[in-house]
């Protein structure tokens, strides 16, 4: 591929990566993510539809010749609801998703689209103790900017109402990583996105089905319908996927993972262990697009992605994962690659482009 291809790939999926991290959508609330990407893949899909979940599905028809693929990636990011409004204006809160008490304090949020800070006393005031330890997020408040509890209400805010992280995409190092928040699992979408509109003039053996499900962040809840919905033969699932190369973590006895080296084939997490099959299929598409494909396996506990509700549908539906290593986990400020964002691109359509032999998804088949 030359060097025009992949920096034109690279430009698609930031532009469209900074547009779904400009838009909040913590899980439950997705709406205005769904709404976005049911617009953009309109154009190059031969059916978009929404379910009452929040399940999105973009579908091309393909020829007939091959099996029925679901590409999956999970629209929800890590968040808060509005938990009370005490009589000063300040707003209370609880976690939606992984949220680390460690990364709240000092940081810009948006509640209900409205920027607030969380905040917590003054360091000048903390005692030695309170100053090396960590508040539990019961402890912390946003504060709105406002005076009473009326102000925050005539804003439009209330109990219930979704708290986003307020940390825009942009570039690191005047390369090609990226840092933000939502990155997990915008990225995936992005990747979708901009594959479909490269598929747009071109007809695949069998009908594609990429798939943004809701809620996976609060326990993978909408791809379990989704997969139900949509019934395909296979599956692979595009997330992001914690890094091991930073200088906290031991490569080798932790994490063999690096951003910048390629998508990570995910072997087996806390709730999926890759099919066979589609492992195999994956390989052979990372090998036909020349992408450097990493190999992870991760223990229980730890990493779930949407894979572990797909694979359980229905009949079971052989399912692969997919995972893009990414540093910082679960906070605002991500670290990602674009160069793995276009290699799994590059891996997708390599993976469409084959389908009309993946023929055999047994167990048994080596």
């Amino acid at each position: 591929m030359s060097d025009n291809s992949a920096n034109h790939r690279k430009q698609a999926l930031y532009k469209s990566l900074e547009e779904l991290t400009s838009l909040d959508g913590v899980s439950g609330f997705e709406q205005d993510v769904v709404a976005h990407l049911r617009e953009a893949l309109a154009d190059c899909a031969d059916e978009v539809t929404v379910d009452s979940m929040g399940n999105l599905y973009a579908r091309r028809h393909g020829r007939g010749t091959g099996p029925h693929l679901m590409l999956e990636a999970h629209s929800d990011e890590i968040g808060g609801v509005v938990k009370s409004i005490d009589p000063q204006g300040f707003v209370r809160f609880q976690p939606l998703g992984g949220v680390s008490a460690a990364m709240l304090v000092g940081r810009r949020v948006r509640v209900k689209g409205h920027l607030g800070i969380v905040g917590v006393k003054s360091g000048h005031l903390q005692t030695p103790e309170e100053r090396k330890s960590v508040l539990e997020i019961e402890a912390l408040y946003i504060d709105m900017g406002v005076s009473s509890a009326d102000e925050a209400r005539a804003l439009g805010i209330d109990i219930g109402d979704p708290i986003a992280y307020h940390s825009p995409l942009m570039r690191l190092g005047g390369g090609d990583r990226v840092t933000g928040k939502a990155i997990d699992n915008r990225i995936g979408c992005a990747i979708l996105l901009e594959l479909f509109r490269e598929l747009a003039d071109t007809t695949p053996a069998g009908p594609v089905t990429a798939v943004i499900a809701v809620q996976e962040e609060i326990g993978l809840r909408g791809a379990r319908v989704a997969a139900y919905t949509a019934q395909p033969d296979y599956a692979v699932v595009v997330d992001t996927f914690m890094a091991g190369d930073t200088p906290d973590v031991d490569y080798f006895k932790e994490m063999p993972a690096a951003i910048g080296q390629g998508p990570v084939l995910l072997l087996t997490n806390s709730a999926h262990i890759g099919h066979p099959a589609v492992n195999r299929f994956v390989r052979e598409a990372a090998r036909t697009a020349n992408v450097p494909l990493q190999l992870a396996t991760v223990g229980q506990g730890m990493a779930a992605t949407d894979a572990g509700a797909i694979y359980l549908a229905r009949r079971g539906v052989p399912t692969a994962g997919i995972g893009l290593a990414r540093r910082y986990s679960h906070t605002p400020l991500c670290v990602l690659d674009l160069n793995d964002a276009a290699g799994t691109q590059r891996l997708l359509r390599a993976l469409i482009d084959d389908m009309g032999n993946h023929t055999d998804l047994g167990f048994l088949t080596q």
